[in-house]
């Protein structure tokens, strides 16, 4: 390593072929990730909520 540090703009643009693989590879893992979710065709969800009633005599 030099004085200037990693530079890893650099070393993608060197290295295109290994840049490209890793690229092609984490989008079919994202791909196959999003395939592989569970769903549900109705998922159940609740609706947090609270009623305050207050008495305010003479209005």
């Amino acid at each position: 390593m030099s004085a200037q540090g990693f530079n890893l703009s650099a070393v993608a643009v060197r290295e295109r072929s290994v840049t490209l693989f890793l690229l092609i590879a984490i989008s079919i893992a994202g791909v196959v990730a999003f395939l592989t979710l569970g769903r549900a065709e109705d998922p159940a969800f609740t609706i947090k909520q609270m009623t305050v009633v207050t008495a305010w005599p003479g209005a």
